[in-house]
């Protein structure tokens, strides 16, 4: 468990000076590695210790996930917790080890903006070196402007998008990514419901 701290000291320790507006930002593949790291590390401690209900969002394990060419599909759950149906689960992880990346899509779009390939590789690179047989969740969030149903169809095409450009132009395997769309049921700044924050693509590691 002190392993995992460090991390978490060390991601709180980079990120305390930013906003909440830019949290969600540029990484480098060695953040997003430390992250992913850090992620890894408090899973695991879920085996044995209770990490407490910092978040949300939680994984069910009895749901088969739906697939599109391949990719695993998670798809959203009613309950009084947001949830998501997810082929592997995962826990509840603390705030501050919440990896989220803003990426850019064309407008109205599951498109990828090529200015944004370039963090979705160091999201690549990352994985890569982390090596080993562990998966990822991929999960798209949106902002709460349109429908509840056209943000979550929205948030899961992008989703698709990502795990997809991860699999043909970065040779991940498909069975270590999951494409989940959340629509806005988790909006990063409630106070600002359409605010540019609230869209982004969030990476958890499953165990």
């Amino acid at each position: 468990m002190a392993k995992w701290r460090l991390y978490s000291v060390a991601c709180v320790a980079a990120f305390s000076a930013m906003t909440a507006q830019s949290i969600a930002q540029e990484m480098t593949a060695e953040d997003i590695l430390a992250l992913l790291q850090a992620q890894r590390e408090a899973l695991a401690e879920t085996s044995t210790i209770n990490l407490g209900t910092s978040r949300t969002l939680e994984f069910v394990t009895e749901s088969t996930p739906e697939t599109d060419a391949g990719i695993s599909v998670g798809t959203e759950v009613a309950g009084d917790a947001q949830a998501v149906a997810a082929g592997d689960g995962a826990a509840a992880l603390p705030e501050e080890l919440v990896l989220d990346l803003t990426i850019f899509f064309e407008f109205d779009s599951a498109l990828l903006k090529p200015e944004s390939r370039e963090q979705v590789q160091a999201l690549c690179s990352a994985i890569q070196t982390a090596g080993g047989e562990g998966k990822y969740q991929i999960i798209g969030h949106t902002d709460a402007a349109g429908s509840v149903e056209y943000n979550l169809s929205l948030s899961t095409a992008r989703a698709r998008e990502v795990v997809r450009y991860m699999i043909d132009s970065c040779g991940i395997p498909a069975d270590r990514l999951e494409a989940v769309g959340m629509g806005e049921a988790r909006l990063k700044d409630p106070s600002n419901p359409d605010g540019d924050v609230n869209r982004r693509v969030e990476i958890q590691v499953l165990l």
